[in-house]
């Protein structure tokens, strides 16, 4: 069960997200999940993108991509 709390934002803050979570046919806390999932999911991608790829990440990724080059024939 959803507990309930307040948080204070601008009523700007509050439209913006009102209109997004129409926008998607979602609550506002569904869209508010949905905004810091992408933003884990950007801050996850950002770390990983920083960072080269050692031996073992380039076997697996060329394992991927012959599976799915398989795959495709």
């Amino acid at each position: 069960m959803i507990r309930p709390t307040t948080i204070k934002v601008s009523t700007s803050t509050r439209d913006a997200l009102r209109q997004l979570a129409d926008r998607d046919g979602l609550t506002l806390d569904a869209q508010l999940n949905r905004l810091i999932r992408r933003e884990r999911r950007r801050l996850m991608g950002a770390q990983l993108a920083s960072a080269p790829p050692d031996a073992d990440d380039v076997t697996v990724l060329n394992a991927s991509a012959n599976d799915v080059a398989d795959a495709s024939r």
